[in-house]
């Protein structure tokens, strides 16, 4: 497809991961936690499990995506598609992109409900469930990146990490920007308030650098 500039337009496309590809890491879960590399006591590690298997009966994993050109200029000035932005950490991230995929994901609003009941009954159980509903929305997002990865690795090219939105120097209302060109009310039930933050509350938008791969390099 087209637009009227002649250059290549790409829909924005919904994707839904089978659950054969989410994986909702109990590492990542205790990380969350604080725990690092400690021993996570008995009675936690129950919760944990309790919570994991929560998540994975209540979360409706989705996103939505597409592709864009992308021009990285001087002081650290990118020309994204929703407009100029200034960001030394993002300008470093994709350095060498011609073009980004940009996108937004969800566990959904029945994880949020759940998150809300439990926090009347049991402080501690909600936070464990808050820890395991932050690793199923990574999961998430790592299904859908590795979908990117086998694409673009079939193009000749490779990804960068994905970066989003109030990481380092990227401003948070980058999300406008991304709402803009995506419209994740209309494909994932995924809305902005005016503090920047989504609803449902476990949900991510990102911004990952499409480059050439370069002679002997290994797609990660």
């Amino acid at each position: 497809m087209e637009d009227t500039a002649g250059t290549i337009a790409f829909p924005v496309i919904t994707y839904i991961p089978s659950p054969e590809e989410l994986v909702i890491s109990v590492k990542e879960i205790t990380r969350y936690l604080g725990y690092g590399r400690e021993t996570v006591p008995e009675t936690d590690q129950t919760l944990i499990d309790h919570g994991r298997e929560q998540v994975k009966k209540l979360m409706a994993g989705k996103a939505c995506y597409s592709r864009f050109p992308v021009v990285c200029m001087e002081d650290d000035r990118i020309q994204m598609p929703y407009g100029v932005i200034k960001s030394r950490h993002l300008s470093r991230n994709i350095a060498g992109c011609k073009e980004i995929y940009i996108f937004a994901a969800t566990i959904g609003a029945a994880f949020d409900r759940f998150l809300t009941r439990t926090r009347l009954t049991s402080m501690a159980e909600a936070a464990v469930l808050q820890a395991c509903g932050a690793a199923a929305i990574e999961a998430v997002c790592d299904a859908l990146n590795e979908k990117l990865r086998i694409e673009a690795e079939a193009e000749g090219k490779v990804l960068c990490s994905r970066y989003s939105p109030g990481y380092g120097d990227l401003a948070l209302d980058n999300q406008c920007g991304v709402f803009e060109v995506l419209n994740p009310p209309k494909y994932i039930g995924l809305s902005l308030m005016d503090t920047m933050i989504m609803s449902p509350e476990k949900s991510v938008t990102a911004i990952i650098g499409i480059r050439e791969k370069q002679d002997g390099e290994v797609s990660s």
